[in-house]
């Protein structure tokens, strides 16, 4: 019976580990460490590796300006990045912003589409700092 709960605890703590944001998949739980675990792939078929979660927000554009539109995207989910590429372009009624990534890393989530208004402070763009194997652009 100890040996039982024992095995659940550890099951259960390696599905939170899998599904939380906060902790790199090189961090993965020795339970994971499996011969026929698999290292996760993005949408195009590669291989990511190491990494740490980050979200680059929406900068502030202005002292009166709150808001903004997604125009054109450059880079993609899976997509790897250089510090200072662009990322995207944000228009608002008074300028047009070219959002540059703040480090090298992997892309794992565009918060908006093309046409989408978002919001200054709002998350944009979520990636992996400094994780290897993603798409080269």
């Amino acid at each position: 019976a100890v040996a039982a709960s024992s095995m659940a605890r550890l099951r259960s703590r390696s599905l939170r580990t899998l599904s939380s944001p906060r902790i790199p998949l090189s961090a993965a739980p020795p339970a994971l460490a499996h011969p026929s675990f698999q290292a996760p792939r993005h949408a195009r078929g590669m291989a990511v590796e190491g990494g740490e979660p980050s979200v680059i927000p929406v900068p502030a554009m202005g002292d009166s300006i709150t808001e903004g539109t997604v125009v054109k995207w450059h880079k993609a989910v899976g997509d790897q990045v250089e510090m200072d590429e662009i990322l995207c372009e944000v228009e608002t009624d008074k300028v047009t912003v070219e959002i540059r990534a703040p480090d090298s890393g992997v892309i794992t989530e565009v918060c908006y589409k093309e046409g989408d208004t978002c919001e200054v402070g709002g998350d944009l763009v979520k990636f992996l700092k400094g994780a290897t194997g993603g798409n080269a652009s």
